[in-house]
């Protein structure tokens, strides 16, 4: 065997032992690494050690930096209200999105807002859980970030609004609580403004690298809220108006997958 293959199988197993234990990999475990797309690679191998399915997707877009993207995994989707066992899985905070359903074909050229709104089918209100397996966390080398499948810990997903098309998703008001205390209660905040723009980002990103954004998927689409730092013990809740709501509650005890999460939020 070759050496590239030996250090790509030990990065392998590394990241899906961290995943599997929420722990973190060792300060040099991803040393080799040093392009994107032996990163992309990485997550693909991870997730067939691992046996999950993709369910959906998340970007990442910084002004002065390409694209990046991430599967988000069957395996690590939750019911909303669902309890959370291991509070590891948010050590690196709670964001509040919207995740966007691709319920009909998107072009398989150039992607544009139009085609997305014609495309998406479904809105749900979403928290991602953030867990870096690195020992830099997001300070860390981008390329092993990618590898890390950018610090995704969890989704946990709302009931599907279908009626979303006449929203106004850039002034949206957002409300997230801990328990009775508002954290955050503002309207807009999304880094892409719409959150369709960045379903035509990551479209056509993953276009380029000849992976298709496919019929059935999520996407998340931005965090509106910052990131919370939540604590053992709370309960949060946020409401999208005009979407719904989404809730989690943070207990040691076994969390709840529904079936809905097996089928990309259907």
């Amino acid at each position: 065997m070759a050496e590239g293959d030996i250090s790509d199988q030990k990065m392998t197993h590394a990241l899906a032992a961290a995943r599997r234990s929420h722990g973190v990999v060792a300060d040099h475990a991803l040393e080799p690494l040093h392009e994107f797309v032996e990163a992309y690679l990485l997550q693909e191998r991870v997730r067939v050690e691992l046996g999950a399915k993709v369910v959906g997707w998340k970007l990442a877009a910084p002004p002065a930096a390409e694209v990046i993207s991430a599967p988000l995994f069957d395996i690590a989707c939750l019911a909303s209200d669902s309890v959370l066992a291991d509070p590891a899985l948010l050590r690196d905070g709670v964001e509040c999105e919207l995740a966007l359903r691709i319920d009909h074909p998107l072009p398989t050229g150039p992607c544009t807002r139009d085609d997305v709104m014609a495309a998406v089918g479904a809105v749900m209100p979403a928290f991602e859980l953030l867990c870096s397996r690195l020992p830099r966390k997001f300070a860390s080398p981008r390329e092993h970030i990618v590898a890390d499948c950018m610090g995704q810990g969890a989704v946990v997903l709302g009931a599907p609004c279908t009626d979303w098309r006449a929203l106004d998703f850039a002034q949206m008001r957002v409300t997230l609580w801990a328990d009775d205390v508002t954290v955050v209660d503002q309207r807009g905040g999304n880094p892409f403004e719409d959150p369709l723009n960045a379903v035509a980002l990551l479209a056509n990103h993953l276009a380029q690298r000849g992976e298709p954004l496919a019929v059935g998927a999520f996407v998340l689409a931005g965090s509106h809220t910052g990131v919370h730092r939540a604590r053992p013990g709370e309960r949060l809740r946020c409401v999208f108006e005009g979407v719904g709501e989404v809730a989690l509650e943070l207990r040691e005890t076994t969390p709840t997958t529904s079936e809905e999460f097996r089928h990309a939020g259907r």
